[in-house]
This record gives structure tokens, C-alpha cells and sequence, in this order.
């Protein structure tokens, strides 16, 4: 197994995730966001190989050409309370999982990995066997409609198999790799989070990198004198792959 080495401290700047932009002409009365999975590269520390990553990437709707994230996790979605929020979800990611013998450990069965049921009933697997990669976004904490919750059944994959219960809005609008929903926001401000939910995998996907947060601001808090633009550092503490290609987590 793959150890990182002794790492001086304090000698990389804090990486802060951008900001996604809303674009508020497709949906009237809604800020609405497209945001792709992607793999890529990521450098934890100057003295680390860059690592293969999984993340998420926000359409930049003043520049497509230069889609808004870092590689690792997501940018963050800023919104307002009471005003709503309509996301596009894009799957472009490998449809081998960065983890994959860990995927294959639970499609055998592995009772450290996969959960197995009491008598008298059967186990069932949790993906096809044709099902390496699938993904679903869940927006951690809020209050949510069941269709745009992200629950782990409403997986979709890279190449358009759905989960038994995969569901999006508008559907006239999407792809098969692709899934809607709405978020009302009516909620108090607050610093939510959005993950993969993926059926069956959900830890791998997000140790692989799909996360983002998900600040919920109210105009009044603006009285308080809280700490803002270059001040304000949204940050999520986690551990991670660190060198060369992300090494599988332990069971």
C-alpha cells in the first residue's frame, strides 16, 4: 500500500472553493446552475504527485468556455432564502470507478462492504453487474421535494442507465446522464452541503471528491458585520487521497 511521506506544514496557501455563478434566463424567477462530474487531477501538497480526483464543475454562464470549480469537491452555490434554486446535473464521469476493486469487493458480497440481510430474507445486490459508476447529488440538511431529494435510488450513470426510481423535472430537458431539481431555499440561512448519494457507493463517491457546500444566505444577517468577501472562507474539513492515485479507502 501506497504511504505518504513526512509533509512540512504551512507552506501551501488554504485552497478556497470559487463561487458558482448563477444564470437567472432559464428558469424566470429561479437561479438555475448546470454542473458537471468530472475526473481530474488534484495536488494536496507541493511535495505530492498530483492525484486522480473526482469533482464537480458549475457552468460559467459569462465565459462557457471556463467552467467554474478546482478539479477536487465543487464550487460553492451561494443562494438566498426564499428564493429558488434549479440545478441541471451532468454525469461525465469514467464508467470505471476510480475505486473499482473496492466496487467489485461489494458486488461479491464482501460482508465488511456490503450489508447483508437476516433470515429469512436475501440479499440483493446494490447495482447491476453491468454498473460501475453511478451517481446522484443530495442536498445534505435541506428541506427538499422527494423528486429532487437525490435519494440513492435515483442513480444515473455516465452512459444513461438509470436506478429503479431515477427521476428528474423536466425531462424534456435532459439527457440520459443528466437529472433536474429544484431547491426552494426556504429555509433560515445557514451553511448546508451537497454530495453524492450514489446506491450502494455513496462513500467511494464522495472519498473520490463530490462534495460542495451550500450557503444559504439571508439579507438580514448583513446587520451583523460578519466576515465577507476575502474574509468569509467557507471551507470543509476532510481526509483525503493524497499521492498519486487516490489510494482505496480501508474498509
Amino acid at each position: 500500500m501506497t504511504s505518504t511521506p513526512p509533509l512540512e506544514k504551512y507552506v501551501d496557501p488554504l485552497p478556497t472553493p470559487l463561487t458558482a455563478i448563477p444564470d437567472p434566463s432559464v428558469y424566470p424567477g429561479a437561479d438555475y446552475y448546470e454542473i458537471t462530474m468530472r475526473q481530474g487531477l488534484w495536488r494536496f501538497h507541493r511535495d505530492l504527485k498530483p492525484a486522480t480526483v473526482w469533482g464537480y464543475w458549475a457552468k460559467n454562464p459569462k465565459d462557457p468556455r471556463k467552467a467554474i470549480g478546482m478539479g477536487y469537491l465543487g464550487p460553492t452555490i451561494s443562494v438566498t432564502a426564499d428564493h429558488p434554486t434549479v440545478v441541471k446535473y451532468r454525469n461525465k464521469l469514467p464508467t470505471t470507478h476510480l475505486f473499482q476493486s473496492v466496487i467489485d469487493s461489494i458486488r461479491s458480497g464482501d460482508p465488511q462492504l456490503a450489508p447483508t440481510a437476516p433470515p429469512p430474507y436475501k440479499s440483493k445486490p446494490p447495482f447491476p453487474k453491468n454498473v460501475s459508476v453511478w451517481n446522484v447529488v443530495h442536498q445534505h440538511g435541506g428541506f427538499t421535494a422527494p423528486q429532487s431529494d437525490g435519494m440513492p435510488l435515483h442513480s444515473f450513470s455516465p452512459d444513461g442507465f438509470h436506478a429503479e426510481s431515477y427521476t428528474t423535472l423536466d425531462p424534456s430537458r435532459v439527457k440520459p446522464n443528466e437529472a433536474i431539481c429544484a431547491y426552494t431555499n426556504h429555509e433560515r440561512s445557514s451553511m448546508l452541503w451537497y454530495h453524492d448519494h450514489g446506491m450502494g457507493m455513496t462513500s467511494v463517491n464522495v472519498y473520490a471528491g463530490l462534495a460542495g457546500l451550500y450557503l444559504i444566505r439571508d439579507p438580514a444577517d448583513e446587520r451583523l458585520g460578519l466576515p465577507r468577501g476575502e474574509f468569509e472562507v467557507p471551507s470543509s474539513f476532510r481526509t483525503g487521497p493524497s499521492a498519486g492515485t487516490a489510494r482505496s479507502p480501508t474498509p
